[in-house]
């Protein structure tokens, strides 16, 4: 199973809003999936600059998703992330201060279940913010849906 991760570039200090996306953003590619929520994991520092780890911003919380299917996939040229597939473990960062992400989204991750079924979209963008060029992964949009106990009965109905 391919993991595929949905990681962010963190550049603002601790707020509880969504920072806004940098003016130079070019989006490289879209996801949006279905999957089911498996939890949260806390990822530590790794302890490997002189600012860590009390200053520096590396410990992650990450949410793990098993995707059960891929919905859209759009890829804006030569770069960007490949598409989601189905069985893949999407890992999202579920930090308020996540550029171009509603906080919204972190304090909905946090009320779901392991088990819990949730379509998502996840944009690729490639930021410039001063002279720094970075990736961005803000998940956009996040909803729980409804899904039948047992999909395969339901395509043969």
């Amino acid at each position: 199973m391919r993991i595929q991760v949905i990681l962010v570039a963190i550049l603002t200090g601790l707020s509880v809003c969504a920072s806004p996306l940098p003016e130079k953003a070019d989006l490289l590619a879209s996801n949006t999936v279905v999957a089911q929520y498996e939890g949260i994991q806390h990822h530590p520092c790794r302890h490997r600059t002189t600012l860590c780890p009390d200053r520096c911003d590396h410990a992650a919380t990450l949410a793990h998703f098993r995707v059960l299917r891929n919905e859209h996939y759009k890829k804006n040229g030569e770069y960007g992330d490949e598409k989601i597939g189905e069985g893949d473990t999407a890992v999202v960062e579920v930090r308020k201060d996540t550029p171009g992400q509603d906080a919204a989204v972190a304090d909905f991750i946090s009320r779901l279940k392991p088990g819990d079924i949730v379509r998502f979209t996840v944009n690729h963008y490639y930021v410039q913010e001063h002279q720094a060029f970075f990736p961005v992964r803000p998940v956009v949009r996040i909803e729980a849906i409804d899904v039948p106990q047992d999909p395969v009965q339901e395509r043969k109905q």
